[in-house]
């Protein structure tokens, strides 16, 4: 009988078997997701569950950050996820720096080489697939007030999500920290004001 039935599986192709796999290998536009495109967000949301946040890790997508930096920039702009795997986007010592943390396994840094100046600035984080399929690595690109900074390749992305009890927080890094950079400086609030933070799927 089991030899049947995996026969028949194979023949109407219904392999791999589990619904651990079928998501993330076979039907990953079947995750639970936001049916949203576009967000504007205030510089203070805190702990917005991963699956009512956008899909930053693993969407082509644009976030936009208005924001008055001081002198010396510290704190979390914002990060989706925690430790175990997540993505964060903050500033260090006047630092812009972008971190892919894919569960622990391998963690991609990109860090601008010239330190923020203070005054408003508009930073662009821009994701999008090098090669479009689950898994599929991705070109992470930082710009400020119109300029690139730094550029980066993460090689292999999260299919699905990162965390199932983390959230999406702005302006500081609630819950379980996404980089070891500033895990001794957790929450890591930001010193400056984030005014707005818009994000976009760009495909």
């Amino acid at each position: 009988m089991k030899e049947t039935f995996l026969i028949e599986l194979t023949r109407n192709n219904g392999l791999p078997v589990g619904g651990g796999l079928f998501i993330p290998v076979i039907r990953p536009d079947l995750k639970t997701s936001t049916p949203y495109p576009e967000w504007n967000f205030s510089g203070d949301i805190h702990r917005m569950p991963e699956f009512a946040a956008p899909a930053l890790g693993n969407r082509d997508n644009l976030v936009t950050i208005d924001a008055e930096l001081p002198a010396s920039a510290n704190g979390c702009l914002y990060k989706p996820g925690s430790f175990a795997g997540g993505l964060t986007c903050y500033v260090m010592d006047g630092v812009l720096s972008y971190e892919y943390n894919l569960f622990e396994i391998s963690r991609t840094r990109i860090k601008t080489t010239e330190r923020l100046s203070a005054g408003r600035a508009k930073i662009e984080v821009v994701t999008k697939y090098v090669v479009e399929r689950p898994g599929g690595p991705l070109e992470v690109s930082l710009r400020v007030n119109g300029r690139g900074f730094a550029k980066g390749t993460v090689p292999i992305s999260a299919p699905v999500g990162f965390t199932a009890n983390d959230c999406l927080n702005i302006g500081i890094a609630l819950g379980s920290p996404v980089s070891p950079d500033y895990f001794d400086r957790a929450p890591f609030r930001f010193n400056g004001t984030i005014e707005s933070v818009h994000v976009e799927y760009t495909r």
